[in-house]
């Protein structure tokens, strides 16, 4: 049987937890504009675990209808995280998201062992690897559980989609 749990706390970072809405301008779109504040709405997401933005970089188009979408590449520590862009109307007005969860792989790990010691009664340790792990929504990574008897387990960790919640799950348990 698998269970499956919600990831809580700040194990995990889901940047721009709604689509933020934006204007690029009249005119023709201004995209260095748009760059810039798809970095300061992740650099603030990224606070917890102290990493910024190095660049933003953005597909450039002359004009920008209604219903068009693009995908912009964030750099966060060597890190590319897709953000998608829709135009909203014909007059420049777009909102984006983020496509890609960033995973602070230490904090995860940190974040698994309570709660799974909790959730079994018996303290654990959690090993998810080291530095960030960008993960696409929808898609998993593996992180090893222990216990003190020697006793280990894969631990199934599947980003959720922005304003949605990330899952683990203990396989063959």
């Amino acid at each position: 049987m698998v269970s499956q749990y919600s990831i809580v706390g700040s194990m995990l970072l889901v940047p721009l937890a709604a689509a933020c809405q934006f204007s690029m301008s009249t005119g023709g779109p201004d995209y260095p504009k748009l760059e810039g504040a798809i970095t300061e709405e992740l650099n603030d997401s990224y606070k917890g675990i102290s990493r910024k933005v190095t660049r933003v970089d953005c597909p450039r188009a002359d004009t920008l209808k209604a219903g068009d979408t693009f995908i912009c590449t964030a750099d966060v520590d060597g890190n590319a995280v897709r953000v998608q862009v829709r135009a909203t109307d014909d007059d420049g007005n777009v909102d984006f998201s983020t496509l890609d969860t960033v995973f602070e792989l230490s904090q995860t790990a940190d974040g698994l062992a309570t709660q799974i010691s909790k959730k079994h009664g018996f303290d654990v340790t959690v090993d998810c690897g080291e530095g960030l792990k960008v993960v696409a929504v929808g898609q998993s990574f593996e992180c090893t559980a222990a216990a003190r008897s020697g006793d280990t387990r894969t631990v199934k960790v599947t980003a959720g989609a922005a304003g949605e919640t990330d899952r683990w799950e203990i396989l063959g348990e």
